[in-house]
């Protein structure tokens, strides 16, 4: 049962999590292990969790070590870290399972996932985007829980629920109960948050544009990037002919100094519309990573990514500062939105449009387009992102895909809102974390009580 159940595990955190995970099976993954945990010793119930945790984490190896390029240490990094939180989440539903403390079991254990999470976001050079809560951006009734709780709600959800499926042979009152509750909650809330839509009285038509393009860029005084901005020069002048007032095309498209940067502003500018370019700008000996608004009274804004990838763009200067457009647009760049922080600052400055130019890597196309995607659900914001190598993405402060494209030789024109509203994550920030600490507290203290027993329980 033991082998059956590693298996299982194993394969649904292998299709539910990663880069293109299935939704439905990261609910039931832990499911096999938390049954089988209650009937063998706790030292096999570890093994069994550490190796299933290790198999669903398969199907992204690849992507750390060839895509990002990471140190092997760093990847042995990643993947403990996992197997500590599945293995710690398993054995402590294990003991309070067994000493029929269902309802802590439910409610309270699965703050221990949440909190390592939580670390490292804080912790890691990588904010967000290790959490569970992305592999249900699609089910537009789940991913409303990030505007209550941010994405720890849905990571929390994720575990409490196939605990309490667990706890239903034993326990069927209490575990019901539990599942009652939070189905009650999170459909409350869900139900409501659907009801809302953004005002129709002020649509906005806004273009993206993806060409193919380096990942770092072309200079503007070499034949291949004159070519290149000739060819995204006609493609933004069609598209404002064709009613778009704001167009964003991806990030690092082209490299610029302060001589060239009037020969990709004279091409780019347009009289009705304004132009969002990412670019790699030289300037007095260092590099960064912008993105340029050419707005049509020949002004440049310019915003610097704050959040650089580390090893692959360590060559960048980063910024430290956001950049407003007529009040309500903010700019960001691909990497910044895994940090709802940076997000939340801008919808406290009145922010209801995000413009973002990104780059991603093809592989993870789905999965950044859907950060962004989140990034906007909690926050009551449109979220507009053109990728060079991933998906051009408008979704609306609901979760709505408005429009979505494949990179390569693509464009899209979308008819968006330009309003959004307010939500109690972007207004408090991380107060779910908070309390989870105090949950997990409870959890542990009830377990420290009586572990010695459930330790012992079936060790003999």
């Amino acid at each position: 049962m033991t082998v059956l159940a590693t298996l299982l595990s194993g394969l649904l955190w292998l299709g539910g999590t990663g880069l293109h995970p299935i939704p439905a099976l990261t609910w039931l993954a832990p499911l096999p292990l938390i049954l089988a945990s209650t009937r063998v010793r706790p030292r096999t119930a570890l093994c069994a969790t550490a190796l299933a945790w290790s198999i669903g984490q398969g199907g992204v190896l690849g992507y750390y070590l060839g895509t990002l390029r990471l140190p092997v240490p760093a990847v042995a990094g990643v993947v403990l870290l996992g197997v500590v939180l599945a293995t710690g989440t398993i054995l402590l539903a294990r003991v309070l399972l067994l000493r029929g403390r269902t309802v802590l079991a439910v409610l309270a254990v699965p703050s221990l996932w949440v909190l390592g999470e939580y670390a490292a976001s804080r912790l890691l050079p990588h904010g967000t985007w290790w959490s569970l809560a992305y592999t249900q951006a699609d089910v537009r009734p789940v991913i409303q829980l990030t505007a209550l709780t941010g994405v720890w709600g849905v990571t929390y959800l994720l575990l409490a629920v196939p605990i309490a499926l667990a706890a239903l042979r034993a326990s069927p009152r209490p575990a019901l109960t539990c599942l009652l509750v939070l189905l009650l909650g999170t459909g409350g809330w869900s139900a409501w948050s659907l009801g809302r839509s953004p005002d129709p009285a002020e649509p906005l038509t806004i273009g993206l544009v993806a060409l193919r393009q380096p990942e770092d860029g072309l200079p503007i005084d070499e034949p291949p990037g004159r070519d290149l901005l000739a060819r995204y020069a006609a493609r933004v002048e069609g598209l404002v002919a064709r009613g778009a007032r704001i167009v964003v095309l991806p990030e690092k498209v082209f490299a610029v100094t302060d001589t060239t940067m009037p020969v990709l502003a004279a091409a780019l500018r347009q009289t009705e519309a304004q132009v969002v370019v990412g670019a790699v700008r030289q300037r007095a000996g260092r590099a960064s990573n912008v993105a340029l608004v050419l707005k049509p009274g020949g002004t440049v804004a310019t915003y610097e990514k704050q959040h650089l990838i580390p090893g692959l763009e360590d060559w960048l200067t980063p910024g430290d500062g956001e950049v407003l457009v007529d009040g309500r647009f903010g700019v960001a760049i691909c990497k910044d939105l895994d940090y709802p922080g940076l997000v939340r600052r801008y919808r406290a400055r009145g922010v209801s449009v995000l413009l973002v130019p990104a780059l991603d890597f093809t592989s993870d196309g789905w999965l950044h387009g859907r950060m962004a995607l989140v990034r906007g659900v909690e926050n009551g914001l449109v979220v507009v992102r053109a990728a060079a190598f991933g998906r051009l993405t408008v979704t609306d402060p609901g979760g709505r895909m408005l429009g979505e494209a494949t990179a390569g030789d693509a464009e899209m024109l979308v008819a968006a809102p330009t309003s959004g509203w307010g939500t109690v994550y972007s207004r408090t920030g991380d107060w779910f974390a908070l309390l989870s600490v105090a949950l997990l507290v409870l959890a542990v203290g009830a377990a420290a009580r009586w572990w010695p027993v459930a330790w012992l329980r079936h060790d003999s």
